[in-house]
């Protein structure tokens, strides 16, 4: 039997509207070579039943049922029972590219690898799609770590998204990379900044891989709460804790990573201002207290924050961020 080349790593709760969209762009390509792995999450609609029948029609499909756990904990449970030589993650309300899946596996083929980045699209409700960022150039990842780091910490945004890449599965178990277990909300941030940290190659592939669905109403990443909030916060202090000692970055390499937590930073400021004034009260503290994380920012979102909240202070800086947010929909 031949070895998987490809594990797709699909967790699902709760997107019985979705999940046929999703599988279906993934099994019209699929070949031998992949695995697909779709984690019921403690699904309470129809999506626990739709996995089944899935897997009933695609023998390629493995379902995994479970209690809910949360994102992290169903992706924890698809990297358990991955068996292929790299590994990406597809969220059960997005979709990927027609024709990616045979790209990728020609990739592989010639790779060795730590971390690849993959073309990412927002997709709205009207139809209109828009880049998610800026693509990487192969060539600005393949001069060393150091210089790869470098490049990654000075792009216009972090790329703290598990999805849209690809993972070489043995580096992931070598360092014992998983998402953490806390039911945090934006797990990825903390799993990317330890890929990117003990990631010795990177590379990227130029194919429009993946499509992220804007505007879901229930979407967690389209809710701004105290627990986002909070779940971004712990991001920050665990960069900081991890990476710094006394504010200083302990070295040239986590120097460039302190600003991962500097660009999401400049988002809890933003996400301020959409907190009620209760939870304001509560988490102006947690502001303060970190705002020096932004003298590490390269982004131009945290330049523009670092500058403004120095003039202005932080609350009018989150007000008028607020405005831009919403000019910009």
């Amino acid at each position: 039997m031949k070895k998987k080349a490809l594990s797709i790593i699909i967790p699902v709760y709760n997107v019985e509207a979705y999940l046929e969209q999703c599988v279906k762009s993934i099994l019209d390509q699929w070949t031998p070579e992949v695995e697909v792995i779709l984690v019921d999450d403690g699904s309470t609609d129809n999506s626990a039943k739709l996995c089944d029948k899935f897997a009933a029609q695609s023998k390629e499909l493995i379902v995994v049922h479970q209690e809910n756990g949360g994102l992290s904990a169903a992706r924890n449970t698809g990297l358990r029972f991955a068996t292929g030589r790299y590994i990406t993650f597809v969220d059960s309300d997005d979709f990927i590219g027609n024709n990616s899946i045979q790209k990728i596996l020609s990739w592989i083929e010639g790779s060795s690898s730590d971390i690849c980045f993959m073309n990412a699209w927002k997709l709205f409700p009207n139809g209109r799609k828009e880049l998610l960022d800026v693509p990487i150039p192969h060539e600005m990842l393949c001069k060393g770590k150091l210089n790869a780091v470098k490049y990654l910490s000075e792009m216009n945004k972090y790329p703290g998204s598990a999805c849209g890449k690809l993972f070489r599965r043995a580096f992931l178990t070598q360092n014992k990379l998983d998402f953490p277990k806390d039911r945090r909300i934006s797990e990825d941030l903390g799993f990317m900044r330890d890929c990117i940290l003990k990631a010795e190659q990177f590379d990227s592939l130029p194919i429009d891989f993946y499509y992220y669905r804007q505007g879901r109403s229930n979407s967690i990443t389209n809710k701004i709460t105290k627990k986002s909030f909070d779940g971004v916060g712990k991001f920050v202090t665990e960069s900081a804790e991890k990476l710094t000692l006394h504010k200083k970055a302990i070295g040239t390499l986590e120097s460039y990573a302190m600003s991962f937590a500097a660009y999401e930073y400049s988002i809890m400021v933003w996400q301020y201002s959409c907190l009620t004034p209760l939870e304001k009260k509560a988490s102006y503290p947690f502001l303060k207290e970190y705002k020096w994380v932004l003298e590490y920012g390269k982004s131009q979102k945290t330049l523009f924050v670092r500058k403004t909240s120095a003039i202005l202070g932080l609350r009018i800086t989150s007000s008028a961020m607020k405005i831009y947010m919403q000019l910009r929909k």
